[in-house]
């Protein structure tokens, strides 16, 4: 039988579901992190070691396995933003992102790289961020590479990423085995819906049950309508309960006041508050610029199942194309991709018999993704890409 962890320590943790509250709720702390994916599950995690009374905000519900059951038309709903139907203005890109406790970490892949060479020198060289070098990060990556159990995935390839490896050789192009953060996989296939087995080392597993051991408050299904400033301070921030994704927020409000705020909402997240805050924007780009990685889809019926829902879901990759003179700036990654019914029933043309005709092959379906890798590999919210997604 497996045990969850989550629930079995709730009840010893301070977590506050702010959807279930009937009256206005303070809280107060040294520091309040909003969002609970990589950056804040990290920085709760060290703040807390710190010795400092952190709170976490988390738009999203507190899941863990028990209600992980390897079911698309669960999982996409409770565990992703609009359901997994997250896109730009345009319609065209889908962006697949977490909203639940942890974050993004909850659903990924598990792939896990270092931030590439040619990226820190970039960031050195155009943004002035003179200390980030790959010496100077090498202890901090190494630190979480072993918080995380990062390491490469040992077990043979499933044969959706065989396919990629054998392709690879054929055409004489580099390729290396994944780096993943699990810990006693059981290769089932469905990271992207929640770990059922509590193997894949997200933040909802580590960096957050660590914070709330020290003292931490989890408050979820919390909505951050505003951070309340005053001059050039924060003092607070205003959350409103929401009972699912897409909700409306419910009339109680928790406000969170702390001498220190860290924004970790995300890309899209984070300069939304800021936005709905009127925060000072003495330069006009709150909102303005978001980078993206798109990711285009290569896939084929091949002649025989590859069933691309079993087994791990990215453990082969190739940089043959990340750093190619192009005319350009971006490179790419050669990925594989899952082909769960429900996602690929969204990606294939289409429609009625000719659909569904097609959806019967699907266990034939193998999918490999390119992945924009590079310094200035950006999108802005109107791109036309009618195939690309974001994982």
């Amino acid at each position: 039988m497996i045990v969850d962890p989550i629930r079995a320590n709730a009840p010893r943790w301070t977590i506050v579901d702010a959807a279930s509250l009937t009256r206005d709720v303070e809280i107060e702390s040294d520091v309040v992190i909003i969002g609970t994916g990589a950056g804040g599950g990290v920085s709760a995690e060290m703040l807390s070691q710190a010795g400092l009374k952190v709170t976490l905000v988390e738009e999203g519900p507190l899941a863990s396995s028990t209600e992980f059951r390897m079911r698309e038309r669960e999982a996409y709903e409770q565990l992703y933003q609009d359901g997994a139907g997250r896109q730009t203005l345009d319609h065209g890109i889908t962006i697949l992102q977490g909203r639940c406790v942890g974050g993004s970490t909850t659903v990924n892949w598990t792939a896990s790289f270092r931030t590439p060479h040619r990226t820190l020198a970039y960031w050195r060289e155009a943004l002035g961020l003179k200390t980030f070098d790959e010496a100077s990060l090498a202890p901090w990556f190494s630190r979480m590479e072993e918080r995380l159990s990062i390491t490469p995935w040992a077990v043979a390839p499933n044969r959706n990423n065989d396919v990629l490896r054998a392709g690879c050789e054929k055409l004489g192009f580099s390729y290396g085995v994944m780096r993943r953060n699990v810990k006693n996989c059981a290769n089932l296939g469905y990271c992207g819906l929640g770990c059922p087995t509590n193997a894949k080392q997200s933040m909802l597993l580590t960096t957050i049950p660590a914070a709330l051991d020290k003292g931490a408050v989890l408050v979820h299904r919390a909505r951050v309508s505003r951070l309340v400033i005053e001059g050039d301070r924060v003092f607070a921030c205003d959350a409103y309960g929401v009972a699912r994704a897409g909700a409306t927020p419910l009339p109680s409000r928790v406000r969170l006041r702390a001498r220190h705020f860290v924004l970790a909402a995300g890309g899209i997240g984070s300069p939304g508050i800021l936005l709905r805050s009127s925060a000072p924007d003495p330069h006009d780009l709150v909102g303005k610029r978001t980078f993206l990685h798109p990711t285009l889809v290569s896939a084929a019926f091949m002649a025989e199942p590859v069933d691309a829902f079993s087994g791990a879901p990215q453990s082969i990759y190739s940089d043959q194309f990340l750093d190619a003179p192009f005319d350009g700036p971006v490179g790419y990654k050669l990925e594989s991709a899952p082909a769960h019914p429900m996602l690929v029933s969204g990606l294939l043309p289409g429609f009625g018999e000719d659909h569904a005709r097609m959806m019967s092959s699907s266990r034939c379906f193998a999918m490999a993704s390119i992945r924009t890798h590079r310094e200035a590999a950006s999108c802005y919210g109107r791109t036309r890409a009618p195939s690309s997604t974001i994982r």
